[in-house]
């Protein structure tokens, strides 16, 4: 009786034992009729770019599978983010806050910051506040705004070295287009073939000693400022981008 009944106890304890965690995958789905539940696979994508991050492994790829609201999401981890099936449209606003080393990729999305049946308005699409690359290729951020205090459609404020490189990118209709600031010599930017259109304030702006962007084949039109440089911030360009207005960056030779 003594080993059936400790039989039966180490039996019912296995049974009322919660079940272990499935192992994080790299790549995961999200899609606006999916549920927050399970690990993000195809044939069953989860609803929020949130929760699909807690089940991706770091380097893996959360996959947009269509427009939708996806809500505010932390980054915190190498990761990408991509949309398929064309560009879907999203609503979100995206932290990335990884590691020093970590690099995350923005792939073929477009971000609007405002959905008006959600009563939905962020003051920001893509907020940096730390990672060591990030990559934005295809990517369009649309109206994020606010009356006061920082509003716009990518904004990087960092303490470490971080270089966000955009693509192929656009902004429209945000109160600053592109605002990259942080400690003395540790944001930069690189831009290349993009449309910063619309964006009242200021196109790009660069803020603190030693803070700098390169600027090759934009259009930085409809701003005060296309280009505003403040408090030691710094630009060169190749003389190849249609600038209408603001600071003029320091011109570099052609080859």
């Amino acid at each position: 009786m003594h080993w059936r009944g400790l039989s039966v106890g180490l039996a019912a304890a296995a049974l009322s034992a919660p079940s272990p965690a499935w192992a994080l995958i790299d790549q995961t789905w999200v899609a606006e009729e999916g549920f927050d539940s399970g690990s993000c696979q195809a044939i069953s994508p989860c609803a929020t770019l949130a929760y699909a991050i807690t089940q991706t492994m770091a380097g893996g790829t959360v996959i947009v599978s269509g427009s939708g609201y996806y809500g505010a999401a932390t980054i915190d981890r190498s990761l990408t983010i991509r949309g398929e099936y064309g560009t879907p449209t999203i609503t979100a606003r995206l932290t990335i806050a990884a590691g020093t080393t970590d690099r995350v990729v923005l792939d073929n999305l477009f971000i609007q910051c405002k959905a008006a049946a959600r009563g939905v308005a962020y003051a920001t699409g893509v907020t940096i506040t730390q990672a060591y690359d990030v990559l934005m290729k295809g990517v369009t951020v649309k109206d994020c705004a606010a009356s006061s205090g920082v509003a716009a459609g990518v904004y990087l404020d960092v303490s470490t070295q971080s270089r966000l490189t955009m693509y192929d990118c656009a902004l429209f209709n945000n109160t600053v287009g592109v605002w990259i600031t942080g400690a003395a010599g540790k944001a930069h930017l690189k831009m290349f073939r993009s449309l910063v259109l619309g964006n009242p304030e200021s196109g790009v702006r660069i803020v603190g000693s030693g803070n700098d962007v390169f600027l090759s084949d934009n259009s930085m039109l409809g701003s005060v400022k296309g280009l505003d440089l403040q408090s030691g911030g710094t630009s060169k360009s190749f003389g190849n981008n249609a600038l209408t207005s603001g600071d003029v960056p320091i011109a570099l030779p052609l080859y």
